[in-house]
């Protein structure tokens, strides 16, 4: 992927096309700014966590993901004191909210892990029953 990229880059390909000869001119600030707010739009548009089903809320992890690691990617472009300590507290909390999507992404496959879990363990001892689960949460 990298050496793609290098390649991309170096061909130049991009800048032939008005969007990408567009995108040239502009500053890279404005463009993390729009790659940044349609992330968060992404994000925020989720809903309210408790109405969401468990595939909505990992599509929630891998996008707030995404708005982590490319505000983590656009920091350099923080100029000033106010600035950086804001960016700095944005991606605090983004790492919190991964966190807690992780949490409960771990609450929603753990029954289903340790039932395999449970099913491996009796075949391999030799009995056919599987140790049936209630998962309370």
């Amino acid at each position: 992927m990298i050496i793609d990229f290098a390649e991309w880059i170096s061909t130049k390909d991009w800048r032939s096309d008005k969007k990408g000869a567009a995108l040239l001119a502009s500053p890279a600030k404005s463009f993390a700014s729009t790659v940044l707010d349609k992330l968060w739009k992404r994000v925020t548009r989720g809903g309210n966590l408790v109405d969401l089903d468990d595939e909505a809320r990992h599509q929630l992890r891998i996008t707030a993901k995404k708005l982590r690691y490319a505000a983590e990617f656009f920091s350099p472009l923080c100029m000033g004191k106010a600035e950086t300590k804001r960016h700095k507290r944005f991606i605090t909390a983004m790492e919190g909210l991964q966190d807690q999507l992780g949490s409960l992404n771990d609450l929603a496959t753990a029954p289903d892990m340790l039932s395999k879990l449970l099913f491996r363990a009796s075949r391999e001892r030799g009995t056919l029953s599987v140790l049936p689960i209630k998962a309370r949460f």
